[in-house]
């Protein structure tokens, strides 16, 4: 029993509060009760119309707690203290529990949305934009960043903001991360600087005050990092780690498919041995480029290629067409499209303006080719017959018929002796104007 006066302050408590409180009576007298006793909302003790009970928790003493009821009478009130320590303790971890259950149940919503998500994404910057949305939702971050790495080593800021831009290299937090494969969680400075030195000073100067890192890695192959970054004061509970190792896996898991997809889609559209465009991929572009502009056809045939192959094994021949390849690719422009049509036969499309354009071009990829400089001396001189077929500058050619008069073109230079470049002009009925 603790009465107060009209002034709310105390004039008496009974052995049993003092003991509880562990302080003399005088030294508790003429004081507030708010000195003695804390709502568990930590607020003053509310002084709404009602005799309670409220929870109160001993000011210094937190894990004590106390049931308290007032009645108010003529002299001031009585207050009616009650030991509730065990039964507050139950109530706080069973509050626990319920906002653990809830926190999960989000997240796996979270997680289970996300996984759709990833499935669904056509390309690795939808995915990363999908993962910086869901992983800030999921820490309620003011800002998310993925980062994912390059073939050179570096890294680029595939989504969200990076707030730490011009002080620490984006590389360097994916490696914090990747090296030893784990979450990081920082919060404050110091502990930034315990990560990475200098990591906490960079933050500072960008009003960054914690982040929590997770690495994108799926079986032995490293993508990348995403962070979630924080401008006030952030605790992590037990769940922060798994909930970022799910998150990052299931990302992982879907750029994985997606470049085993990109893998298999380049290698069904390029050749094995030159890595150019191949003849199903050169059939669908060269339509697209006749259909849009006046172009040429450059049907190109190795002279004496089965020689190569005969003598020296198709090793040598394979590092001969790899050779022309990246030849024929000097020679041609930028805007031109460069395939291997099959054995040892290329093409080339080219936008032309008219047939000395094409010439030009083709004279220029015949010098390439018979260049000798460099050349490997167990192979004989590079030399090849070139036919050229040039769209009419308003007929209606099709790329088909195009390809085709070029490689008419092209048998009529290697019948000439090779090594050099016979044209033609396409017209839609098939008709030919040949000269060399």
């Amino acid at each position: 029993m603790v009465r107060t006066d009209e002034r709310g302050l105390i004039a008496h408590a009974n052995t049993w509060f003092i003991e509880w409180v562990g302080q003399a009576l005088d030294a508790i007298v003429g004081r507030p009760i708010a000195d003695l006793l804390l709502p568990a909302s930590q607020d003053l003790m509310p002084s709404a119309v009602g005799a309670g009970p409220w929870v109160m928790l001993q000011a210094g003493a937190p894990d004590r707690a106390a049931m308290v009821s007032r009645h108010r009478d003529g002299r001031g009130e009585l207050l009616v203290i009650s030991e509730a320590s065990e039964r507050y303790r139950a109530l706080a971890d069973l509050r626990r529990r319920y906002a653990l259950a809830d926190r999960t149940r989000v997240r796996l919503e979270l997680l289970m949305d996300s996984s759709v998500a990833f499935a669904t994404a056509v390309s690795e910057i939808r995915l990363a934009e999908v993962l910086s949305d869901a992983s800030a939702r999921a820490y309620g971050a003011a800002q998310s960043t993925v980062l994912l790495a390059r073939p050179d080593g570096g890294s680029v800021v595939a989504a969200g903001q990076y707030p730490l831009a011009g002080r620490v290299a984006p590389e360097s937090l994916v490696q914090l991360v990747t090296a030893p494969r784990r979450v990081v969680k920082a919060v404050g400075v110091e502990q930034a600087d315990q990560e990475m030195a200098g990591l906490g000073a960079a933050m500072q100067g960008a009003g960054v005050r914690g982040f929590i890192a997770a690495p994108l890695h799926h079986e032995e192959m490293d993508f990348g990092a995403f962070v979630d970054w924080f401008h006030h004061e952030r605790s992590f509970d037990d769940e922060a780690a798994p909930l970022a190792e799910a998150l990052a896996g299931q990302a992982a898991q879907a750029l994985a498919t997606l470049r085993l997809q990109q893998r298999l889609a380049h290698a069904a559209m390029h050749d094995d041995v030159t890595r150019l465009p191949n003849r199903r991929l050169l059939e669908a572009e060269a339509s697209r480029l006749v259909e849009s502009s006046r172009c040429a056809a450059l049907f190109i045939d190795l002279d004496r290629f089965k020689e190569v192959n005969d003598q020296l094994g198709h090793q040598a021949g394979d590092r001969m067409l790899r050779d022309a390849a990246n030849r024929l690719i000097a020679g041609a422009r930028v805007d031109d499209l460069v395939a291997r049509y099959g054995g040892d036969e290329f093409v080339i499309i080219c936008p032309v303006t008219g047939p000395r354009d094409a010439e030009d071009i083709a004279e220029r990829v015949l010098r390439a080719l018979s260049d000798d400089i460099d050349w490997p001396p167990v192979l004989p001189p590079l030399r090849a017959s070139i036919g050229v077929a040039i769209a009419p500058p308003r007929g209606t050619v099709s790329a088909d018929q195009l390809m085709r008069d070029a490689d008419l073109a092209m048998y009529r230079a290697k019948s000439a002796g090779g090594n050099r470049v016979e044209l033609t002009t396409s017209t839609p009925h098939g008709d030919r104007d040949c000269s060399t």
